[in-house]
């Protein structure tokens, strides 16, 4: 049994600050975990070390990888960074992880609104940003349209199939304008790969019986509206993709320079935020801000090497098992079952756009992602996880 010494309704107030904020003030959600954090450092070790899960024991190896190729960096002056860059994410994990088995079922779900509500005020500052031609692709207030446009695709996974409560007639319209803006907002951020996976998590919502065909009509209707007068009101990236389609935006460069430093340093890799460092081809680049190998799984494997990449790997094939494992599990809740697959789709959604992008070093998409695989239903060993895969 977890159990907490500290006011639950202080915790629930905090957990549900830090879910609303998450893109909408890159200060108040740095305040919201940080406090979060610091309650459950002062909880009791045997509540915990009873709270540890299958997840919160891969964690902990893919951190200590880290901290292992952070030592052996080629540039420790730089890999040291991560010692407070990347905190707020395992900080952020396992107080999460912790106070999602303290607050009961009600108050998490109230938590999983804020998220949303919070991911709706973000499309719809991105949107409105992109309207008035103050930026280029639609963007939040507190970053750039990549780490917008992803997260958005993760809001959009759990939205879509996650148990809301529309039984007030017409309800159902208010939630369509809400998958309409994540979808705009994903169209209007112009980043290819995120509208690809944008369809298929909608896809998916259709195929799971989360969107029926009135539903569904609505939406793609909303969504081209407001794509369209969009575009109209803001035509210049756009136009630049049209006359260019096949640009790559340096990727080929840099898949060319992972090409040649792919057996250098395979163990641990060359230390974490190195890119600068080790990049070889960087005056080739046509985009001189590039500071990050556009892929997580090749981020990772070059920072941390080998067992870096097998490690983060782990987390992620273990947080889609749990949560596709208990959805299809005939016995259980059919809103926990939704939640399950809601949080699967998102991370999915994650882990696709990271092919084009990335979110592990990003200090908000990390914490969206510890967010979601934190409310996983908890699976409170290895081994039991490995007898259920097997």
């Amino acid at each position: 049994m977890v159990r907490s010494k500290f006011n639950l309704e202080i915790i629930f107030c905090v957990f549900a600050a830090a879910a609303f904020s998450m893109l909408i003030s890159l200060f108040l959600i740095q305040l919201f975990i940080g406090l979060l954090s610091l309650f459950w450092i002062f909880e009791s070790g045997r509540n915990k070390k009873n709270a540890l899960s299958v997840l919160s024991t891969l964690i902990i190896i893919f951190g200590a990888v880290r901290i292992l190729s952070i030592f052996f960096s080629n540039f420790p002056s730089v890999s040291y960074q991560s010692f407070y860059k990347d905190a707020l994410f395992y900080l952020g994990f396992f107080s999460m992880s912790f106070y999602s088995r303290v607050l009961g079922k009600e108050k998490i779900k109230k938590i999983i609104y804020a998220f949303i509500s919070g991911a709706i005020v973000v499309a719809v500052i991105g949107l409105v940003q992109f309207n008035l031609k103050l930026v280029d692709r639609a963007e939040a207030f507190s970053s750039g349209y990549a780490t917008y446009s992803s997260f958005l695709l993760a809001a959009l996974g759990l939205y879509i199939v996650t148990p809301f409560p529309r039984i007030k007639k017409n309800q159902w319209i208010v939630w369509s304008f809400g998958i309409s803006f994540f979808l705009s907002g994903i169209i209007t951020s112009q980043g290819r790969t995120n509208i690809a996976v944008a369809l298929l998590i909608f896809a998916a919502g259709f195929v799971a019986r989360k969107i029926n065909f009135k539903s569904a009509a609505i939406i793609l209707v909303l969504t081209i509206i407001i794509s369209l007068i969009s575009f109209s009101n803001n035509k210049k990236e756009i136009t630049q993709r049209v006359e260019n389609p096949t640009t790559l935006s340096d990727r080929n460069i840099i898949l060319k320079g992972a090409k040649d430093l792919a057996f250098d340093h395979p163990l641990l890799g060359f230390g974490p935020r190195t890119f600068h460092q080790v990049f070889p081809y960087k005056n080739q680049l046509d985009d001189k801000g590039i500071g990050s190998w556009h892929n997580d799984f090749i981020q990772v494997y070059f920072e941390s090497g080998l067992l870096g990449l097998l490690s983060f790997i782990a987390v992620i094939i273990a947080a889609i098992w749990i949560g596709i494992k208990f959805y299809l599990k005939s016995n259980n809740d059919v809103g926990d079952k939704s939640l399950a697959l809601g949080i699967t789709l998102a991370v999915i959604a994650l882990v696709l756009s990271s092919i084009t992008a990335g979110f592990i070093d990003s200090p908000v998409l990390s914490i969206e992602f510890a967010f979601l695989i934190s409310l996983l239903p908890q699976v409170d060993s290895l081994p039991k996880l490995m007898r259920e895969i097997k």
